[in-house]
């Protein structure tokens, strides 16, 4: 078990527990001492001085004997010489206000721990090492440079500077704008990874949502019978595809019941649906005409039933199900052309696993992640709203650089440098 103590008493503390003022950097195999001086435990001892440690104070780290008594004991001595118990996260809070790091790598710090996949991991890694924060000043340094521009034309209008041009504003502006596209684009692979998608199964009941979410899970996650209705709660199981994480959610099958359960159940469906990044809308092929004329009818006829509102930001995609009950076990690509339906449908038989291979693909297509990008890094949904703020004053002041209104130009840039710097935490509270 691991102790570390951070901060202006640490010194003190380090000389009464093991009685010697230890050397910086040094491991230390010592004993680690009690207030009457009997030795608590044998271990390793070592001191970092201010400014170069984590926190960017004088931090002593402990390594003990992993006895949880033991660690209780050795924290109580601590304590007991002026030490308190850290807050979750303190550590990487007083590096980040001691300017050991920015607030994008202190986010990334909880990014890491949080991490799920190893994608998710090595993007957070990223981050931590100042990845997406080298982007970020590589575009204060653009726009310092246009503000320049800018001011100097407004500070000094009486003289001729070659470099308050209009064509000279509007070439640096632009590379503003062209490089910050470049940085959202990432940022929100970057986003896919972090937080992955939400992808709710929905349908009539007894169509196979449960027995598609265990193939697509590879477990028993669902309980599966012929009986419709048998899923009455909402199931959510997390998988990865291509290090995206995925998150599924089984819902009960909809439709008019009596049964209080099972209304609840229904309720909780229609809440998950949505509250979702996606929607797989199960139909069951058997219910469906040979040539698949009638699933229009059955879709809208679903949708309109429980009163389910599909926005851009509830996207739905349609699975055929039980390709294995219909004739030959084929789905005709034909018939389901003519049908110009403006959403993905993909047919597959959950029981046989046959198809469930493009539902993945699906997933990955959807969320629009990019499989070949190895240099992503992690970012939060608040990075994403900074960019797309200071990306609208930016496109403000391109469409003002040809007017003489220059210090409505200087305020949209200030503006767009402002937004940028509340990623790092340069402006924040």
């Amino acid at each position: 078990g691991i102790i570390r103590i951070s901060g202006p008493q640490t010194s003190s503390i380090s000389v009464k527990i093991l009685g010697f003022k230890p050397e910086i950097r040094y491991a230390h195999t010592c004993k680690f001492l009690n207030h009457d001086h009997s030795v608590m435990d044998i271990g390793i001892a070592i001191f970092f001085e201010a400014p170069n440690s984590y926190t960017g104070e004088d931090t002593l780290e402990l390594q003990c004997h992993g006895s949880l008594p033991l660690l209780n004991d050795i924290l109580n001595r601590l304590i007991s010489l002026g030490a308190v118990i850290a807050r979750p996260g303190e550590f990487t809070e007083r590096s980040f206000l001691n300017g050991k790091m920015d607030l994008a790598q202190a986010e990334a710090v909880a990014d890491l721990i949080e991490a799920s996949t190893a994608q998710q991991a090595k993007s957070a890694s990223r981050t931590l090492a100042g990845a997406f924060s080298a982007r970020i000043n590589k575009l204060q340094t653009l726009l310092t440079q246009a503000r320049i521009n800018v001011e100097a034309t407004i500070d000094f209008s009486d003289e001729d500077l070659e470099l308050g041009s209009q064509k000279s504003r509007l070439e640096l502006i632009n590379t503003c704008v062209s490089n910050l596209d470049n940085v959202l684009k990432e940022a929100k692979q970057g986003l896919i990874i972090t937080d992955g998608l939400q992808i709710v199964i929905s349908g009539y009941p007894n169509s196979g949502k449960s027995t598609l979410l265990n193939a697509l899970a590879g477990t028993d996650s669902a309980i599966v019978t012929a009986i419709p209705g048998t899923t009455r709660d909402v199931l959510n199981v997390e998988i990865s595809i291509e290090g995206v994480p995925i998150n599924l959610t089984d819902t009960a099958g909809l439709r008019k019941t009596s049964d209080p359960i099972e209304q609840e159940g229904v309720k909780r469906a229609q809440e998950a649906i949505c509250s979702a990044d996606h929607i797989l809308l199960v139909i069951d092929a058997t219910t469906l005409d040979r040539n698949f004329s009638n699933l229009r009818e059955v879709v809208d006829s679903f949708l309109s039933n429980h009163s389910l509102k599909v926005n851009s930001k509830n996207r739905i995609s349609i699975v055929i199900n039980k390709l294995d009950l219909i004739e030959n076990g084929e789905f005709p690509e034909a018939p389901l052309e003519l049908l110009d339906f403006e959403v993905p449908v993909i047919a597959i038989s959950a029981k046989t696993e046959k198809g469930t291979d493009k539902v993945r693909q699906h997933f990955l297509d959807v969320s629009g992640y990019i499989p070949s990008n190895e240099d992503n890094f992690s970012v939060r949904t608040r990075h994403i709203n900074a960019l797309e703020i200071a990306n609208t004053h930016l496109v403000n002041a391109t469409e003002l650089a040809g007017s003489v209104n220059i210090e409505l130009i200087a305020e949209e840039l200030r503006l767009s440098q402002q937004a940028l710097g509340r990623i790092t935490g340069e402006f924040t509270s």
